[in-house]
């Protein structure tokens, strides 16, 4: 073997190299060897274990140490996505939420990385996926780090970890060794975490300098984070994205329910870890479409968390880290957009749907739509459907974090709105769910189904890229392609507008978003029923 720069590269690849940059790389992890692969500058690893088969004995249990191997481990290919439900098709969403296939043996992250230099260690981007604590996987063509790593200069991480009923069921067991069943899949997300600290110098990472950021379900689960115990000390820096029902967790008594709901689904007295861990995954993974009302999340069990992550207040543990939130302006039209007789709605119907939405009186559903009106006088019903469902939706909560991280932390906070519009779908979209991750990543040219395929995407990559490095490196995401960035408070609320031409404003939206301020703010448990007649 020889060394080109801080990467290995094998004798038989030399010749392969000279022409195309592209060889295999071998790094040394503690559990042994790995085979990547470099191209133009960024080393590549997939399906890296950092945990042993949830399977069988290991099912709703701790995760275990991964076995380390003998030789070299070729880390080419992806590792298999957590058991979930199907899903049905996104025309928009496919760069987003394509997974692998299915199975126990899940616990795997990928590795992105610019040729490690020893005396310059990197600032180290560890993403965490969406989907709610539900579906999909880190390994999305869209979470593709390479780019992000080449133009960032920054060691990008994405990770799987266990999902719904197998991460987050509570079980119904006086058994010990399911304690923390309700929060398995938190624990695995620690236990990767655990996994960088230990191995990230090995790819030219900082394992002072993690930064942990995430999207939807993934920004929930950097608010979790933040207020887990076990957490402390693993990360240094925290971008939460489009937080939904990220304040709260299930609290032990609707964590008890849903157990006893999937008991009497399968025939059994209770939810007991023997008698779930007898059954095939395939039958297990049945019965998340076939019980009703159950939102597996993570349970606050008084071990992995004492307390929720942003109730009452800004979790003690994190007031050394800087953090970053905000929103896709117009979240829940990418929902809306299952059916396009949403955005044409009458005033009548967007009123009923209000009401049912935020689970309110007539007489209140239309109060809050006159008073998104008069905010926006030129707004179709549709119009304020999209609005008043965002804001209750998403950018509450998202804000709800910023100021009450503001409130007492001793780190910077910034808050952002993403407002560059798609012309997907004849412009219905504007600023969707999900449409800032592309350009985080620098992967449009896989998500054109999202973002089009128009002049403005190669410097908005630029943009986010350098703003979220930015902020991953120093903890300020201040930059020459933005303007200056004024961290956020409670008094002033300054909001950076992400935009072709970015600039910063107080607290965008907040007159009409005013009228939700009786309204409890969203859970995961509330159903979002305000894309269907």
């Amino acid at each position: 073997m020889m060394r080109l720069g801080g990467f290995t590269e094998t004798q038989p690849a030399r010749h392969h190299a000279a022409r195309n940059r592209k060889f295999d790389v071998i790094i040394e992890t503690s559990l042994g060897r790995l085979r990547g692969s470099a191209d133009n500058g960024v080393a590549v690893f997939k399906g890296i274990p950092y945990g042993a088969s949830t399977a069988g004995a290991n099912r709703f249990l701790p995760p275990q140490p991964a076995a380390a191997w003998p030789g070299i481990r070729d880390a080419a290919a992806p590792g298999a996505a957590a058991p979930q439900e199907a899903v049905a098709p996104d025309p928009f969403s496919n760069w987003y939420n394509a997974i692998e296939p299915v199975s126990e043996d899940c616990l795997t992250l990928n590795v992105f990385t610019p040729d490690p230099d020893p005396f310059e260690p990197r600032p180290v981007m560890v993403w965490l996926h969406g989907g709610g604590w539900r579906v999909y996987s880190g390994t999305a063509p869209g979470f593709d780090g390479t780019n992000l790593a080449k133009q960032g200069d920054v060691v990008v991480v994405s990770v799987n970890h266990r999902l719904n009923l197998f991460g987050y069921l509570k079980l119904d067991d006086e058994d010990e060794r399911f304690a923390d069943s309700g929060n398995a899949g938190v624990l695995d997300l620690i236990q990767a975490l655990c996994w960088v600290r230990d191995n990230v110098a090995a790819f030219g990472g900082d394992p002072g300098n993690v930064t942990i950021f995430g999207q939807s379900g993934g920004g929930a689960k950097v608010s979790a984070l933040m207020a887990a115990a076990p957490a402390k000390g693993l990360f240094h820096r925290a971008i939460a994205q489009s937080c939904s029902g990220s304040l709260r967790l299930a609290e032990p008594a609707e964590a008890a329910v849903m157990a006893s709901h999937l008991a009497r689904h399968l025939g059994l007295p209770c939810a007991t870890g023997a008698a779930l861990q007898a059954m095939p995954m395939e039958r297990l993974v049945a019965c998340l479409a076939a019980v009703p009302g159950s939102y597996y999340r993570p349970v606050l069990d008084g071990r992995c968390f004492t307390r929720h992550p942003f109730d009452p207040d800004a979790p003690a543990m994190s007031n050394e880290i800087p953090f970053m939130s905000g929103n896709a302006a117009t979240e829940t039209r990418l929902t809306l957009a299952s059916d396009r007789q949403n955005f044409s709605l009458s005033t009548d119907e967007v009123q009923r749907r209000v009401a049912r939405f935020l689970r309110i009186g007539t007489a209140e559903a239309r109060r809050i739509m006159d008073a998104y009106r008069t905010s926006d006088p030129q707004a179709s019903a549709s119009d304020l459907l999209g609005a008043i469902t965002t804001d209750h939706a998403y950018i509450r909560n998202t804000r709800r974090e910023a100021a009450l991280q503001a409130l007492t932390s001793r780190a910077p906070v910034y808050s952002y709105l993403f407002n560059w519009r798609t012309p997907v779908f004849d412009g219905l979209l504007r600023s969707p769910h999900e449409i800032e991750v592309p350009f985080v990543f620098g992967t449009a040219a896989t998500a054109t189904s999202m973002v089009g395929t128009g002049p403005d995407l190669a410097s908005l990559t630029q943009m986010m890229i350098a703003t979220w490095s930015s902020f991953a490196r120093t903890g300020n995401p201040n930059n020459p392609s933005i303007p200056y960035w004024r961290q956020y408070d409670t008094d002033e609320r300054f909001t950076m507008v992400l935009d072709i031409d970015s600039h910063a404003e107080p607290d965008p939206g907040a007159l009409a978003r005013a009228a939700l301020d009786d309204l409890p703010f969203f859970e995961y448990s509330m159903p979002q029923n305000y894309a269907r007649r």
